[in-house]
């Protein structure tokens, strides 16, 4: 799962790069994120590459993931 997670980094980043100051995101049918949203994403994603290296599962030292951030990391198979 280690791939999924380094494939939503890359959409972070491909939305992040064509932001402008009203943009609102979308990913995998998940709308209305904000650049927060998507620095939050990047975060779990990041957390939980580095938890499976260190053989942990899921995103431990965070909280459990909720809403619209849920929604993305589940359509990522990271939930």
């Amino acid at each position: 799962m280690i791939s999924n997670a380094v494939k939503l980094i890359k959409d972070i980043d491909k939305k992040k790069s064509n932001w402008n100051e009203r943009s609102q995101f979308k990913i995998k049918s998940v709308g209305n994120l904000s650049v927060s949203d998507l620095d939050t994403l990047e975060l779990y994603a990041t957390q939980y590459i580095s938890n499976a290296q260190k053989g942990r599962a899921g995103f431990k030292g965070l909280m459990q993931p909720r809403g619209s951030i849920e929604k993305v990391l589940s359509k990522y198979e990271l939930a």
